[in-house]
């Protein structure tokens, strides 16, 4: 039997040894120039190197990260002191403003307390902070404030702008807009919104509540937001790697400044971790080489499970920092990519997932690879259900790759190939020794380490997202169509389309 792929990182720990390949060292699978390019992504982004190459941007994330550890980056981060410094001053500034909200000193116009945030922002504006939301309430962390609730709003649908605020009173609520370019036009059309609704409770409510969160500070005080209310972070943090600074804002204030804190140590550990090893030995290396191996076999999805229903948003928001990095066609020189640049992102918690999709995953011909993720030490007493859980995380990690009935016999035998399962699905078992804002930053620092370090496998750049253009500029030209008679759709399906909504939208 060959060694056990198996490594841990203080809460975190991996098994790989049910793999289709045969290597004893995750390093073989790749080449010298593969390695090199691994090499130059995290040592160019932790030395202020130009990693966004269709940018011409660095990729500074981690600093915001630096400014609660910064001992863990004393090694190797001097290239990059004014970016921490610049992210340590923000938070300085955001954490005094977080404490004013959550002692009362920040009151309403009419001398109350706040008791609601609404969070406005969309993508990684919305999906990171929504996620520390869920999590950090459900481990009802002691620093969590008891009257502060949080709202988010990122549709555009205006249906949801109405059930978020009908539960609200706007002369309590606090309005937090998340915006990097502060032109997202979403984002922007939601805040108009909000603020007539504080309006008509008071101009003095508007002007009170609003807080911004930007790379654009002067476009967010253009907007009418108070300059000491505007908190700045670089262009350099891209929107899905933002959740460790400002656009958090409202996390800070609901569950304080330690256990943010916390969260961001976690991530740090990674951080030392990644630039410390042996580029191709590093813990989230290790998942990258695996998922690379997996899409040079063909196998182009990803299912992933975590058997916790805490982290039921865990899926969502790693499907953006994920599919949006790593959708890509071509490389770094322009070459078209012989695959895609990663394996379609799904999932569910377990143990629903078993009784939906894993029957598809076990039986059926879709070349899917399995990541199961476990919290071994829950937070209740109850250890008899939490052992049962954990047997059919053990238990759907052995069915997946050892199958039964899978002999070439069996399997061509019709009395009993209905119950054959193939097995053979590459299988990856995550562990945190318990959930807390510490492991929970440990493991998305994992991701976004292990997400970069895929797209540096296969030279293509994370941090662009260009055809996330494409969508928004399309529906830019189709607006004016609604009321402009002599604007007309260029494409003739929309144009249909859009005839078809007009008339059924007027009753006729």
């Amino acid at each position: 039997m060959k060694s056990s792929l198996t490594q841990r990182l203080g809460p975190l720990t991996i098994n790989l040894d049910r793999q289709r390949f045969a290597a004893e060292s995750l390093g073989e699978l790749l080449s010298d120039q593969q390695v090199r390019r691994m090499q130059a992504m995290v040592s160019g982004q932790f030395t202020g190197k130009a990693v966004n190459p269709s940018e011409g941007r660095t990729a500074n994330h981690w600093a915001l990260r630096a400014a609660a550890a910064p001992a863990a980056y004393s090694l190797f981060a001097h290239a990059c002191q004014i970016d921490i410094d610049e992210a340590t001053s923000v938070k300085t500034r955001l954490e005094a403003f977080a404490d004013e909200v959550r002692n009362g000193q920040y009151r309403t116009p009419q001398g109350e307390t706040y008791t609601h945030i609404v969070h406005i922002g969309i993508g990684g504006s919305d999906l990171g902070p929504q996620l520390l939301d869920d999590v950090f309430t459900h481990l009802k962390l002691e620093g969590q404030h008891p009257h502060l609730s949080i709202a988010f709003l990122s549709n555009v649908d205006y249906h949801e702008v109405q059930e978020r605020l009908a539960r609200l009173d706007p002369t309590r609520t606090l309005v937090t807009i998340v915006s990097k370019s502060f032109t997202t036009r979403e984002t922007l059309l939601n805040a108009g919104h909000v603020r007539r609704w504080l309006r008509e409770a008071g101009t003095e409510f508007e002007e009170a509540a609003l807080v911004g969160i930007t790379c654009k500070p002067d476009k967010a005080i253009e907007f009418g937001i108070d300059r000491q209310r505007v908190f700045e972070f670089s262009e350099k943090v891209g929107g899905r790697f933002s959740l460790w600074g400002p656009v958090s804002a409202s996390i800070r204030m609901k569950f304080g400044n330690a256990v943010f804190n916390q969260f961001l140590e976690g991530a740090a550990l990674v951080d030392e971790h990644v630039a410390l090893s042996p580029v191709a030995d590093s813990l989230p290396a290790w998942l990258a080489i695996c998922d690379y191996y997996n899409l040079q076999q063909g196998i182009e999805s990803l299912m992933l499970s975590p058997y916790d229903s805490r982290l039921g948003l865990l899926v969502p928001y790693l499907q953006q920092l994920w599919m949006e990095s790593l959708g890509k066609g071509v490389t770094n020189e322009g070459k078209l990519l012989g695959t895609p640049g990663c394996p379609a992102l799904w999932g569910d918690v377990g143990t629903n997932g078993q009784h939906a999709f894993f029957q598809m995953l076990h039986q059926s011909a879709l070349e899917c690879a399995v990541e199961l993720l476990a919290v071994v030490c829950p937070a209740h007493d109850d250890q008899p259900s939490h052992q049962i859980l954990l047997s059919h995380f053990l238990a759907q990690a052995e069915a997946f790759y050892n199958g039964r009935l899978n002999t070439d016999e069996q399997r061509n035998n019709p009395e009993i190939n209905y119950r054959t399962c193939p097995g053979k699905r590459p299988v990856h078992v995550l562990m945190l020794d318990r959930l807390s804002p510490y492991s929970l930053g440990c493991l998305l620092a994992t991701w976004e380490h292990r997400t970069t370090l895929l797209a540096a496998i296969q030279d293509i750049n994370p941090f662009d997202q260009w055809g996330v253009e494409l969508g928004k500029t399309i529906a830019e030209q189709i607006e004016p169509c609604w009321t402009q008679l002599s604007a007309i759709p260029k494409d003739p399906v929309t144009r249909h389309l859009l005839a078809l909504m007009k008339h059924q939208q007027c009753g006729e």
